[in-house]
């Protein structure tokens, strides 16, 4: 059996960052999964690790995707000045509005569609170079089912689990939804796996990468969402499996273009170093804790172990400006993803990652 893969980076490199984190985490869960979904309170260096060093830090890392990036930055300016600033005023619409928990609502969907998305672009880029047609529809549908099928299952019955705090899925009134969806899920896994099967028995070819990131985002959705039921098992799964490769592959793209002659004189690519690692992870953290110190001294409160006591009371003014300035770093993120990863068909985009 030969492997046809059109791998991100390597093998060892795409195994270990971006299909190793789920299925790993997802292993850890399935093993120690009642233990972890009975503790109640998440020690500190947990959180730390989850919240600072993953979650908040992969927002972040896109920074040197794009603005950190002059030559990137140049070639998009109008597109990286105005998605920040369309954000911040749509926040602040929303949240004078309709209030607090529309926004919040608001966010957290389009979070869950950033976190869907996501792996829909892994998905591409691991089957670039594949025809289009029946095959292209079978398995943008099985990844698409992979993580929507576990949300409406969140959706219909309830979870101890929640995306952020103080927010609550919307809740079906029926049950049929689900049934029906989980059939052609099913029936969608099954013919994937007939189709690869099919082409292996024809060409003695199998695209690993491409089964890999599938069946990894199935157990990873499915463990986390409908197996367990408990806060820490989900966040873990969350958490681990989305931003862990995200970093990786913002990594990963500087690496390999900081070897294209075409941007010899982009100083930034100097750091893109395998000796800069730990500072670019740590780099990432220090602007978390910035955040995250903003958030908890103005708005949650609830580490002063870690931030300092902030002891300021804000009015309903000063969080309508706020709150959407802060999750404005998140709500671009999303938004500019549609446009940094997209693999055009003429091949142009992302050349740096796909050689």
């Amino acid at each position: 059996m030969k492997t046809a893969t059109p791998w991100i980076y390597s093998p060892k490199f795409d195994l270990g960052a971006i299909i190793g984190p789920p299925v790993i985490i997802t292993a850890v869960v399935l093993i120690w999964g009642d233990r972890l979904a009975a503790i109640q309170d998440t020690p500190p260096w947990l959180w730390v690790l989850l919240v600072l060093g993953i979650d908040v830090a992969h927002v972040y890392s896109s920074l040197f995707r794009t603005y950190f990036d002059r030559d990137e930055f140049r070639r998009r300016r109008t597109l990286y000045i105005t998605v920040p600033l369309a954000a911040w005023g749509a926040g602040i619409l929303i949240f004078w509005l309709a209030g607090p928990v529309v926004f919040w609502s608001c966010v957290a969907y389009f979070a869950i569609y950033h976190f869907v998305r996501q792996q829909y672009g892994f998905m591409m880029l691991y089957r670039r170079g594949e025809p289009a047609g029946v095959g292209m529809r079978i398995d943008q549908l099985a990844i698409y089912l992979a993580t929507v099928y576990p949300l409406v299952y969140w959706h219909t019955y309830p979870r101890n689990f929640q995306w952020f705090s103080d927010f609550d899925v919307l809740h079906l009134p029926v049950t049929w939804p689900e049934r029906v969806l989980r059939a052609v899920y099913v029936a969608t896994l099954l013919a994937f796996i007939a189709k690869e099967a099919l082409r292996w028995r024809s060409s003695g070819e199998v695209n690993g990468g491409k089964v890999m990131l599938l069946l990894a985002t199935a157990a990873a959705w499915g463990t986390g969402i409908i197996l367990f039921n408990g806060d820490l098992t989900f966040t873990l799964i969350n958490i681990i499996s989305h931003g862990i490769p995200y970093m990786a592959l913002v990594w990963i793209y500087q690496y390999r273009k900081r070897s294209n002659p075409m941007h010899s004189r982009n100083r930034l690519l100097a750091f893109f170093q395998l000796k800069y690692m730990p500072l670019y992870i740590l780099t990432l953290m220090g602007i978390a804790y910035f955040e995250e110190g903003i958030w908890d001294w103005f708005v949650w409160k609830e580490h002063p172990n870690l931030f300092g006591s902030g002891n300021f009371l804000l009015s309903t003014t000063a969080l309508t400006l706020l709150v959407p300035l802060l999750t404005m770093p998140q709500i671009t993120h999303y938004v500019l993803d549609a446009y940094i990863w997209r693999v055009n068909r003429n091949g142009k985009e992302l050349r740096a990652v796909i050689g």
